[in-house]
């Protein structure tokens, strides 16, 4: 008995392309797909791109950090600066400082002896009586608009009611 073998034949059902395929995809499927060697190009490409990206990220935060050391420093020789200010400051409102100005530069002196002079006044009969004013009558409508406009008048403080009538207004 003699057999023959024969080869198989596989057998290859090509479906139909999809109605709105591109030709590239059916080119890429017709090839089998994606060779390694463009996966390898691919994930290359990608992992050289995050790197570059993590390499300018590292690099801006490091020129943040240079520049926030250098608005500290900044700010502390403000900080020492504003303090030194302070102390002139405090130093020239001393009274030693202010005593000696006034010796070196205004030529003042300390006072040496007090005297004082009794003056006589004069007998109250003697003063002739003040004659007294008739206040000054301002309409109402005059008040308001002063007031509104923030024009005011002045008035003798010792004087018990005032004299346009605003003192209470």
């Amino acid at each position: 008995m003699s057999t023959t073998v024969r080869p198989r034949t596989s057998v290859r059902t090509v479906a139909s392309p999809p109605e709105g395929e591109s030709r590239a995809a059916r080119a890429v499927r017709a090839a089998g797909g994606l060779s390694n060697v463009a996966i390898a190009v691919i994930v290359a490409l990608a992992l050289g791109g995050l790197s570059v990206l993590y390499l300018i990220q590292t690099s801006q935060v490091v020129q943040l950090g240079y520049q926030l050391t250098h608005l500290q420093e900044e700010h502390d020789a403000l900080v020492l600066e504003n303090s030194r200010l302070r102390y002139e400051i405090a130093r020239y409102q001393s009274l030693d400082t202010i005593e000696q100005t006034a010796r070196n530069e205004l030529g003042m002196v300390p006072v040496r002896r007090t005297l004082f002079l009794e003056v006589e006044r004069p007998a109250t009969s003697e003063l002739t009586p003040v004659a007294e004013s008739t206040p000054e009558v301002v309409p109402r409508w005059q008040r308001l608009w002063d007031h509104i406009w923030g024009i005011g008048r002045a008035r003798d403080p010792e004087d018990p009611a005032p004299a346009s009538g605003q003192g209470g207004e």
